[in-house]
C-alpha cells in the first residue's frame, strides 16, 4: 500500500514538474533569442543553433523553481481534496524517518532534481553555454555592421591597449574571398576614427593619439575561430588623419591610407559560466591561469617587445657616420618581399608615445629624411620626409604560436611632408605617405615572448617619465601592477565563488522542494496562481541572493591598498544566506505539520 501511495504521488509530482520545466524552458528560450536577434542579428540556422545550445543552460535553471512549483501544486491539491486527511487518518505522518510518510516523495523528487541540477551546471551547461557565444560571434562582420547600423558607434580595445573608437554612417557586409577563408570583410560609409592610448607617464590616463576620417573604410577581421583573437587590418578611401599633436611643420595627412594588422581579443571573454568543474578548481587554485592575467602578460610581452625593437632602430639612428648620416635596414627573409630602409642626416630620434619620430632640422622644405624601398638589387621607390614615424608590432597570430610567422614585426613607416621618387625624374609631392610591412623578429626580441607572469613580477616598476630622446629602459608602472594584482583577485574570487554558487543553485532545489510541499499542505489550494504565489517568493530570494554574490565577488577596486578587504567572504554569505533561510523554513514549516 506504501509503495503504490507513494508512486501515485511522485507520478503526480512529475507531470507537474516536467510539463512546467518546459513551460518555463520555453519562455526562457526566447527570452534568451531576444538580445542576439536584436543586437547581432542571426540568420536562420544561427537561430536554429542558439535554440538548441541553450536547452541545456534553460532547463537547468528552471528546475529549482519547477520542482518547487510542482511540489506546492500537487500537495495543495491533495490538501484541498481531503485526500491528505485521508493519509493522515489512516496512520500516514506528515513527515518520519522510518517509514513512509506524505513528505517522502517530494524528497525523493528534491534529491533527484537537486543531483541532475549539479551535474548539469558542472559538466553540461558550461560546454553548451560556450557554444551559444561561439554561434552569436560566429560571424564577426555581421555583428560589426549590425552594430554600426543600430548604433553608429563601435569600441574595442587592440592587444597593445590602444582603444579604438569607431563612428560610422553605415555599414554593409562584404562576401567573403574564397582565397581567404577565415577573413571576414565589413565596409564602413563615412567612418570617423580616434585611436587613444595609455599615457606613459601615467598608466591610469587615456590619452586622445589620432584623428582619421574617410569616404569609406574596409575592415578586413582574420580568425580561425570565434574564441580565438582576431588580427585586424583597416583600409581607409580618401582618408585624412589629424594627429593629436603636430611636429615640424606636419598638418594632416591626406589620400588612401590605413593601419594595421593589429590583434584585437576575442568577443567571448572568459566567463567563468562557461568553465567546467575541473577548470574553475585550476582557476581557483592559480588565478594566474585566468585568460585576462595572460592578456596582461601578452600586453606586457609586446610593449617590452616594441620596447626592445624601436630601441635597436633608434641606436642606429643615434649612430652617426662622419658625414652625420645613419640609417637603418628593415631586411626581408624572402627574395620576393621588398627591403625598407630609413635614414637621415644631422637628426637624432625622440618618442611620439610609442613612435619612434626622425626629424630633420631647418625650413619646412629641408627634407634630410628618407626612405628606400627595394626589390631586390633594385631600387623601386625613394622617398624624402621632414619627419618619419616608425611604429611596430609583434604578429601575435595566435595559430602560428612556433616558427616564422610568428617571429616576425609588423612595421608601419609613416612620412610626412614628402616627396616621393619613383624613378624617371618625376618627384610628386605629398602632405604625407606610408609603407607597411613585415620582417623577421630578431633574437633579443623574440627572446623577450619566453617571459612569463614570475618574470614580470620580478621587473623593476618606476613611475619616472620616459626620456624624450634616444633609448627607452623598459620597466613597469605601478598601475601595471595594481591591475594584474586586480585580475588575479578577480580571477581568484570568479572561480570560487562560481563553485560554491553551483553548489548553492543545486541544493536549493532540495530546500525549496521541502518549503513547497509544506506550504502545499498549509494553503489547502490546488488553484494554480495561489500556488505560484506561494513558490514564487523562496524561489526569488534563494536565485536572486545567488546571483547577487557571484555578482559582489567581482567587485574588486583597481587600487589595492593597505585598507582593501577582499569581498569574497561576504559574497559567499550571500550565495548561502538564501539557502540557509529556505532550509530553516523548511525545518519549522515541517515540525509545525509534524505536531498537527
Amino acid at each position: 500500500m506504501s509503495k503504490t501511495l507513494f508512486w501515485y504521488i511522485f507520478g503526480n509530482l512529475l507531470r507537474v514538474f516536467f510539463l512546467t520545466a518546459s513551460g518555463l524552458a520555453g519562455i526562457m528560450s526566447f527570452a534568451v533569442l531576444l538580445r542576439p536577434l536584436t543586437e547581432n542579428g542571426l540568420d536562420f540556422g544561427q537561430v536554429n543553433r542558439l535554440l538548441l545550445y541553450s536547452q541545456p543552460a534553460v532547463y537547468a535553471y528552471s528546475l529549482p523553481i519547477s520542482a518547487l512549483f510542482a511540489t506546492t501544486m500537487v500537495y495543495g491539491r491533495f490538501s484541498a481534496d481531503n485526500e491528505l486527511t485521508a493519509m493522515r487518518a489512516s496512520g500516514i505522518s506528515y513527515f518520519s524517518a522510518r517509514r513512509f510518510s506524505v513528505a517522502l516523495p517530494a524528497l525523493v523528487l528534491g534529491l533527484v532534481v537537486a543531483v541532475i541540477s549539479l551535474v548539469m551546471l558542472c559538466f553540461i551547461v558550461p560546454v553548451y553555454s560556450l557554444k551559444v557565444e561561439e554561434v552569436i560571434y560566429s560571424n564577426i562582420a555581421r555583428v560589426i555592421a549590425n552594430k554600426i547600423q543600430r548604433t553608429h558607434s563601435l569600441e574595442f580595445q587592440s592587444a597593445d591597449e590602444t582603444s579604438f573608437n569607431v563612428y560610422a554612417d553605415d555599414a554593409v557586409m562584404v562576401p567573403q574571398d574564397p582565397a581567404h577563408p577565415t577573413q571576414q570583410r565589413v565596409e564602413l560609409f563615412g567612418p570617423a576614427w580616434m585611436t587613444s592610448q595609455r599615457s606613459a607617464n601615467d598608466g591610469w590616463l587615456i590619452i586622445p593619439k589620432d584623428f582619421w576620417m574617410a569616404r569609406s573604410a574596409m575592415v578586413s577581421i582574420d580568425r580561425v575561430s570565434p574564441t580565438q583573437p582576431s588580427m585586424v587590418t583597416i583600409s581607409l578611401e580618401d582618408g585624412i588623419k589629424f594627429p593629436r599633436e603636430f611636429f615640424g611643420n606636419v598638418q594632416v595627412g591626406v589620400g588612401s591610407s590605413g593601419f594595421g594588422p593589429f590583434e584585437i581579443p576575442s568577443l567571448i571573454n572568459e566567463n567563468v559560466k562557461f568553465l567546467t568543474i575541473s577548470r574553475l578548481a585550476q582557476l581557483a587554485e592559480d588565478p594566474g591561469q585566468s585568460q585576462e592575467v595572460q592578456i596582461i602578460v601578452r600586453n606586457f610581452i609586446r610593449r617590452e617587445q616594441n620596447q626592445e625593437y624601436l630601441n635597436q632602430v633608434a641606436a642606429a639612428i643615434d649612430h652617426h657616420a662622419a658625414d652625420g648620416t645613419s640609417s637603418y635596414l628593415f631586411a626581408s627573409d624572402t627574395p620576393e618581399a621588398d627591403t625598407f630602409q630609413i635614414g637621415a642626416q644631422d637628426v637624432s630620434t625622440k618618442w611620439d608615445g610609442s613612435d619612434l619620430v626622425l626629424t630633420a632640422p631647418g625650413a619646412a622644405n629641408v627634407r634630410t629624411a628618407w626612405m628606400i624601398q627595394s626589390h631586390g638589387s633594385q631600387q623601386t621607390l625613394v622617398a624624402h620626409a621632414k619627419e618619419i614615424h616608425i611604429r611596430v608590432q609583434p604578429n601575435s597570430n595566435p595559430q602560428a604560436t612556433l616558427g616564422p610567422a610568428a617571429d616576425r614585426m609588423n612595421v608601419n613607416i609613416e612620412l610626412f611632408n614628402v616627396v616621393l621618387d619613383t624613378g624617371g625624374g618625376v618627384q610628386t609631392p605629398r602632405a604625407s605617405f606610408s609603407r607597411t610591412f613585415s620582417v623577421p623578429m630578431p633574437t633579443s626580441t623574440r627572446a623577450v615572448g619566453n617571459k612569463t607572469l614570475a618574470g614580470f613580477l620580478r621587473d623593476p616598476v618606476s613611475d619616472a617619465p620616459d626620456p624624450p630622446t634616444g633609448a627607452r629602459p623598459w620597466r613597469l608602472q605601478s598601475s601595471d601592477i595594481f591591475v594584474l594584482h586586480h585580475e588575479q583577485i578577480r580571477a581568484n574570487n570568479a572561480a570560487r565563488s562560481e563553485l560554491h554558487g553551483r553548489a548553492s543553485f543545486a541544493l536549493s532545489c532540495l530546500s525549496l522542494v521541502m518549503v513547497g510541499c509544506a506550504l502545499g499542505v498549509m494553503f489547502r489550494s490546488g488553484n494554480f496562481l495561489n500556488a505560484f504565489a506561494a513558490s514564487f517568493v523562496p524561489a526569488l530570494l534563494c536565485i536572486t541572493l545567488i546571483i547577487s554574490g557571484q555578482q559582489s565577488a567581482t567587485h574588486v577596486p583597481y587600487t589595492i591598498g593597505a585598507a582593501f578587504k577582499d569581498p569574497l567572504p561576504m559574497a559567499l554569505v550571500f550565495i548561502w544566506i538564501g539557502n540557509v533561510a529556505v532550509l530553516i523554513a523548511a525545518i519549522y514549516l515541517t515540525l509545525r505539520l509534524q505536531r498537527r
